[in-house]
Parts: structure tokens; C-alpha cells; sequence
């Protein structure tokens, strides 16, 4: 019986006994465990499901498509093409009547508009990489034309007898010959060209690249605005916009003797300290002399006014006023074109911004809708501004002295939801201190805008980080480099707000609505062409696989585990989830460990590394004293590296 009594207490220290086995040896096993699996010593807790338990690609947010009209070209029968992206479709509007015909859809998603000298109607389809051309009465479609990657804007030059596309998705632009049906060349440009525009007299055509070029982190960053012949294609110029870049609109003056381009000035090489005063980021636009192509940069926004993510432009014929969209704080701004490019004459390109300039050509500012891109003048015995209205699915028509006109919906009506609340968060430049930008000013397309930046929170010029992409980032938790933030909400919510915007935290429903938004963001889509060559297979892709997933050299040696790609980059995400020490640390960071980054659309996500030092996928291997430290390479050769980027361009 007294035995009996003790059982309890027996059982008891046999509980207190294995509990204190696991802690002293149960985590030693647990660490040789995870050290023998993955060849590293990690510091974190890693629990058995990060390995052990089979993931599935996380399924996206859904939010229900919207027509968010962009791009807009006025008729020569007194109509209005609107290209709504989302719905693939195009729909016309009337002014006069102020409504809008029923949508008609299109084989893919519609992203620039053009109008030929003959009144036919062309549209760039992003998705599959193409040109139609339609009826401008019935909008049936005449032909279509391949061109390259995510064609963006387009633009008619030499009378009509070129049709100039800038493709976004692989920095080209094609020249077509619209009478022959067919592409006479493929230009390089810069880093995602998007907007085109041709010289009144056709002679010269203009492109704009949306992206800075990738260049070494501490360096100041360039987007390219490219000059072409008008009726060759031949490249005549290439002019550095110098800390410019997400330009998405740009137009000839009159007299065609200057280009103006609205772009976001970046200062990412400074400390994020003083939103106040403009060291993140202002507006500007550049006037670009043809006979002296060097950018002056004048400021849209004033002291304590900014101009938040300006997009479309419009200048109207008679050369005095000059029409830009503010996508971040939804207003219009009304410039007088004299003033504006006598104050560009007079700037020394060299000289600090001065944001007390725009009181020299800025006449007016007037409220909009939500998130206005794409601006077109519309003739008749009344000239009106139409605009549109991405968010509100609408386009407005304002007279010349900001008064509405009239408001027409576009598309069908479709009912609100938490990721079209999210985009109108993402969008909405009011959430930063003064308004000064948004999200998407950082994260144009919700992707990243490929540079370097230095938060001050942990030590001005210490940790300097690459701007990750939001694109695919649903279900990877941890975020950020550090991987210590373990949600979405922890790092978008009020330490976001302390470290960046220096404002009042997202509210929390609005928040949640962001956090969805950004779910419903797809990964990057796999880059066409990889592997390829002149549209033929070379088996690169294959090979490539097969050394990702491999485990032994090509001398047959075993590759141990912290060796493998595969160790730190399991499908289907191609991450673990943790952390990692691949010897890339440097002076000024104050660990080596840094978050596995997720694969999946890594093509388009250049540069490489936690700071940006790796501008292609090869110099992640290349560079100087990398070795085997970052996977087991050294035996590859040339070619084989090769095989290996060309599989993850496929991911």
C-alpha cells in the first residue's frame, strides 16, 4: 500500500526527470539533428514543421477584378477608348453624353492605347505580349502583332508608317511597321521601359524606363530616357535621368525642341531622416533639352505640399498649359508651360532642389478621384481635361479651370471588397507624414523598386538593405532581411509607421485591408525565353534543375547538406523560412545572418543579395571570394552556371 501511495510522486520525478533530459539533451540532439540535416548551427528554435510538414503554394487573396482605367485616346469620331486592364477589356465613352458603351472585352489585359494618322484604334496587351489593332466604332479586332515582354506604351511616328512599343518585360522597345504587319527591330532601352511619345513632327520618338537601372548600391541611381529615330529605330541618345525613376508618362513640347517627364527624385543613398524635408523622396519634373539633353529638374511639389507619385501628363496644343497626374495625393496640377521652361533655362542642373520653385509656373491644383494615371485633352467648343480614375473605376472631364464637368463610371459596377480597400491604402499618399508618398512609391506595380536604402533605426550607415518585392509574399513569413517580423501586420503596422512614414499607424481595419492587398499580389511571372536561344530549346532549364536538386559534385564527391540549393530553397516557395549565414556580410552589418528569400520570380527581382551588391544572378556566384560559401558551385565552370540561372529564371 505504501507503495501504491508513492506512485504519484514517482511520477511526478519521472515527469521532472524527462522534462530536464529534453531541455539539456533533448536540445543538443535536436541542434546535432539540425545541424547534420542542414549543415548549419542555427541560433533560433526551428520546430519539426518547417522541414517535416509538406507545403503547397499559398493560395492568393481574391478580390474581384475592377475595369481601374489607365490609359486613355480620344477618337477622331468624338469618342474616348478607355483601356481597363483588370477586366480585359476596352471601353468607349462619350462625352457629349456623358456616359459610357458597354465593355468589350479583348484577348488579354489592355495596358497603352494609340490612335494611327488613319483614325484605326492599337492596344498593347501586357499578359500575352502583343499589339491589336481595332476598329475605333466597333472596337472588333482588325490584327494582332507579337511583340516582346508586357508591352506597356506605344506611340505612332514617321507619319504613321512606325508604330514604336516599349516592353516593359524585357527593357526593349520594338519598331514596327503597322502597313507590313510586321516588327522591323527590337532596341534595347533601359530597365522597363513604359511610356512612349513621338515629335510633333514624327521625326524623333521618345521612351521612358519606369525602373533605375541596376548599378552598385552606392551609387547614385539613373533611369534611362531613350531617343530613337523616327522612321529607323536607331538609338540617337541615351540620357540618364539622375535619381529619377518611376516615370510612366512623358510628352514633347510643342515645337518639339523638349521632352517634360514627371518622375519620383530618390534619395535613398541618404539616411531616412528627414521625410519632412524631401531626403526620401520628392516629385519633379524634367525638362530635357533635345539640343542640350541635360535633365533640369523642376520640383511639383512645394514646402510642405508634396506631389505624391505623379504619373499621366497632357500639354495642350496651343503650348501654354501643361496637365500631371498626382497618383498619391489625387489631385491635378495645371502648369504654365512659358513659366515652366523659363525657369528650366535658368536652372543650374547642379544646384540643391528648391522646392519654393513651383511658385514660378504652378497655376493651380484641383482634387480628383482616386489614384488618377492616364490624361487627355478632348477638343471641341468646350476643351476638357478626361482623367482617369483608377480606383473609382471612372473617368472625369474637368474644365480648364478645375471644375468638374462630368463623372462617368467605366465597366460594370462591382462591389467593394477588403483587396480593392487595400490598393486604395497602397495608393493613398496620406498615410506618410505630409503626404510625401506611398506605398507603392517604393513598390511600384506592388514589386520593389530594386534599391538600397539606409533606415536610421539601427545606426545611420550601419544594416543598409535592398528593397524586397511584395509580389508572391503571401505564406513566406518571416519578413524583412532580419526575418523579425512574423507577420504581415507586425510589418506593415506602427513600428513601420515609426521607421518610415513618421505619421500615425495605419488604422486597423485599414491595415487588415492593406495586409489582403498584399496578399492578392501574384509572384513575378517566370521570365519567357529562358533556356532558350532563337526560340529553341538548348536543355539549359533541365540541366539547371538537375544541379539545384543535386548532391554530389560532378566528381562524384558528396555535397554535405549546407552545400545543397535545395537545403535552403525547397519548392514550392524555394525557401525555408529561416535564417541563414552564406558569408555575405559586411563591415556594416551587424550580423551574417540574414532571411532564406523566397524564389519565385527571382528574374525579375534584380538585385540579388540582402544589399543589392549582386546586380545579376550570376554575381551572387562571381563575385570575389564567394567560393562555396553560397552553395556548392566551384565545380560548375562557366556553362554550367549558366544551366543553373537559366532554371531559376523559370521559377
Amino acid at each position: 500500500m505504501s507503495i501504491l501511495r508513492r506512485l504519484p510522486l514517482l511520477a511526478a520525478a519521472a515527469a521532472v526527470f524527462l522534462v530536464g533530459f529534453w531541455f539539456l539533451a533533448g536540445h543538443r540532439l535536436l541542434l546535432r539533428h539540425i545541424s547534420r540535416a542542414t549543415g548549419r548551427q542555427e541560433v533560433e528554435v526551428i520546430g519539426c514543421w518547417n522541414c517535416h510538414l509538406p507545403r503547397s503554394r499559398t493560395e492568393l487573396r481574391r478580390g474581384r477584378p475592377h475595369p481601374e482605367p489607365r490609359a486613355l485616346a480620344p477618337l477622331p469620331n468624338g469618342l474616348l477608348a478607355v483601356a481597363c486592364g483588370p477586366t480585359r477589356e476596352i471601353v468607349l465613352v462619350d462625352p457629349a453624353a456623358g456616359r459610357a458603351q458597354p465593355p468589350v472585352p479583348v484577348p488579354g489585359d489592355p495596358a497603352g492605347l494609340a490612335v494611327a494618322p488613319d483614325g484605326g484604334l492599337w492596344a498593347t496587351l501586357a499578359g500575352p505580349g502583343l499589339v491589336v489593332e481595332l476598329d475605333p466604332a466597333t472596337l472588333t479586332e482588325r490584327r494582332r502583332l507579337q511583340v516582346g515582354l508586357r508591352p506597356a506604351g506605344l506611340a505612332f511616328a514617321a507619319g504613321g508608317e512606325r508604330l514604336f512599343v516599349a516592353n516593359a518585360g524585357d527593357g526593349t522597345v520594338s519598331v514596327l511597321d503597322p502597313a507590313a504587319g510586321r516588327e522591323l527591330a527590337r532596341v534595347e532601352a533601359g530597365r522597363e521601359p513604359f511610356a512612349v511619345a513621338a515629335s510633333p513632327d514624327g521625326a524623333r520618338v521618345a521612351v521612358v524606363s519606369r525602373m533605375a537601372s541596376v548599378g552598385r548600391p552606392d551609387r547614385i541611381p539613373t533611369s534611362e530616357l531613350t531617343l530613337l529615330d523616327g522612321r529607323s529605330g536607331r538609338v540617337e541618345a541615351r540620357i540618364p535621368l539622375p535619381s529619377c525613376h518611376l516615370s510612366e508618362g512623358l510628352a514633347f513640347t510643342p515645337d518639339g525642341s523638349r521632352l517634360l517627364v514627371p518622375a519620383v527624385r530618390v534619395r535613398n543613398l541618404l539616411p531616412i531622416v528627414q521625410v519632412a524635408r524631401g531626403w526620401v523622396m520628392s516629385s519633379v519634373l524634367a525638362v530635357v533639352p533635345l539640343a542640350d539633353p541635360t535633365p533640369r529638374l523642376l520640383p511639383l511639389g512645394g514646402p510642405e505640399t508634396p506631389f505624391p507619385d505623379p504619373g499621366g501628363i497632357a500639354v495642350d496644343a496651343a503650348g501654354r498649359r501643361v496637365f500631371i497626374a498626382g497618383g498619391g495625393g489625387d489631385e491635378i496640377e495645371v502648369l504654365d508651360l512659358e513659366a515652366l521652361l523659363a525657369a528650366a533655362d535658368a536652372l543650374d542642373p547642379a544646384a540643391p532642389e528648391d522646392f519654393s520653385l513651383n511658385r514660378h509656373f504652378l497655376r493651380r491644383r484641383f482634387a480628383c478621384g482616386d489614384n488618377p494615371r492616364g490624361l487627355a485633352l478632348l477638343a471641341g467648343a468646350e476643351p476638357l481635361l478626361a482623367v482617369a480614375e483608377r480606383l473609382d473605376d471612372t473617368v472625369a472631364l474637368f474644365r480648364p479651370d478645375g471644375s468638374l464637368a462630368e463623372r462617368i463610371p467605366v465597366g460594370r459596377p462591382v462591389r467593394e471588397d477588403p483587396v480593392h480597400r487595400g490598393d486604395r491604402v497602397f495608393h493613398d499618399a496620406g498615410y506618410a507624414f505630409q503626404g510625401a508618398f506611398s506605398c507603392r512609391s517604393c513598390h511600384p506595380g506592388g514589386h520593389t523598386d530594386g534599391l538600397v536604402y539606409d533606415f536610421d533605426i539601427d545606426g545611420i550607415g550601419r544594416n543598409m538593405v535592398l528593397n524586397r518585392s511584395l509580389r508572391g509574399v503571401a505564406g513566406t513569413a518571416p519578413f524583412k532581411w532580419n526575418g523579425k517580423n512574423p507577420t504581415l501586420q507586425r510589418q506593415c503596422g506602427p513600428r513601420f509607421a515609426m521607421v518610415l512614414t513618421r505619421a500615425d499607424p495605419f488604422p486597423e481595419d485599414r491595415l487588415e485591408d492593406l495586409v489582403a492587398f498584399i496578399q492578392s499580389l501574384p509572384p513575378p511571372p517566370p521570365l519567357a525565353g529562358a533556356g532558350r536561344v532563337a526560340g529553341i530549346d538548348t536543355g539549359a532549364v533541365a540541366r539547371g534543375e538537375a544541379i539545384f536538386f543535386r548532391d554530389r559534385r560532378r566528381d562524384g564527391s558528396p555535397i554535405p547538406p549546407s552545400g545543397r540549393c535545395v537545403t535552403c530553397h525547397p519548392p514550392p516557395h524555394y525557401s525555408r523560412f529561416q535564417k541563414a549565414d552564406v558569408g555575405t556580410r559586411s563591415p556594416w552589418d551587424g550580423s551574417g545572418e540574414f532571411d532564406i528569400p523566397h524564389l519565385t520570380g527571382i528574374g525579375s527581382k534584380a538585385p540579388y543579395l540582402h544589399d543589392g551588391r549582386a546586380r545579376t544572378l550570376e554575381e551572387i556566384w562571381t563575385a570575389e571570394g564567394v567560393g562555396d560559401s553560397h552553395g556548392a558551385v566551384t565545380d560548375l565552370g562557366k556553362t554550367g552556371l549558366n544551366d543553373l540561372v537559366q532554371f531559376l529564371r523559370t521559377r
